[in-house]
């Protein structure tokens, strides 16, 4: 099977240690043959190694600038789009699929969301992960230039959330509400088939996927160590 040979990510800020580590890794697994599409805004300093940067005016917002950022790229073959707060330490399989979006299901597990962080959001009282936020935006994979016409619809419909969602959980929640009402086209898989979320260093010792994102705060502290494990060693 061929291999996804564009990665794009999405990043704004002056420090870009943690994006960095994803595009070496990126580098380091595909010997150079790759594509890296660095989606940010105007001030973002440059990352050494991408290979194409899209800057763009965006929101103040985080999860509105997200998807304006991501609505900008527009490559007629598969692309994935990773949370920056990741590595990839293996040649990651294209997906077969008919579809313009392909999209990750989180494993169905009856996780309670907490609606008061990271600030009050009455919407998730007594709701689950699964109920409310069923997809995990942390990777998708679009198959054709079209699919930026999704990012821009999910944008539209997270504009008409309430603002604290253009701060918080914007992205995740437009996509299951574009799901639900049958807005877009797209093809489901498990997220937990292709990507090991690593939380505590423990989740280190035998990742079985060929692409790690870390979740939660502690988690930032292992991404150099991961690195140098599973990347730098080979």
């Amino acid at each position: 099977m061929n291999n996804i040979k564009h990665f794009a990510f999405f990043w704004i800020g002056g420090d870009i240690s943690i994006p960095s580590y994803l595009v070496r890794s990126i580098l380091q697994t595909y010997s150079n043959d790759v594509n890296i599409i660095f989606l940010t805004d105007k001030k973002t300093p440059n990352i050494n190694g991408v290979t194409n940067t899209i800057r763009s005016n965006l929101s103040k917002d985080i999860m509105i600038a997200r998807l304006q950022a991501y609505s900008k790229l527009k490559i007629n073959e598969q692309v994935i789009f990773l949370d920056a707060d990741s590595l990839v330490i293996g040649k990651v399989d294209m997906l077969p699929s008919n579809e313009e979006l392909i999209i990750f299901r989180r494993k169905k597990e009856n996780i309670f969301i907490n609606n008061m962080y990271p600030e009050w959001y009455p919407e998730f009282k007594n709701k689950t992960f699964d109920e409310m936020m069923p997809f995990l935006f942390g990777a998708i994979v679009t198959n054709s230039k079209l699919s930026y016409k999704i990012f821009l619809l999910l944008l539209e419909i997270a504009k008409k959330l309430p603002t604290r969602f253009h701060r918080w959980y914007g992205d995740q929640y437009s996509l299951k509400i574009a799901v639900d009402d049958k807005l877009i086209p797209f093809q489901e898989y498990n997220f937990n088939d292709y990507i090991n979320i690593i939380r505590d260093e423990s989740e280190l010792e035998k990742p079985s996927k060929k692409i790690l994102t870390f979740k939660g705060k502690n988690s930032k502290n292992f991404i150099k160590d991961a690195y140098e494990k599973f990347i730098i060693k080979f």
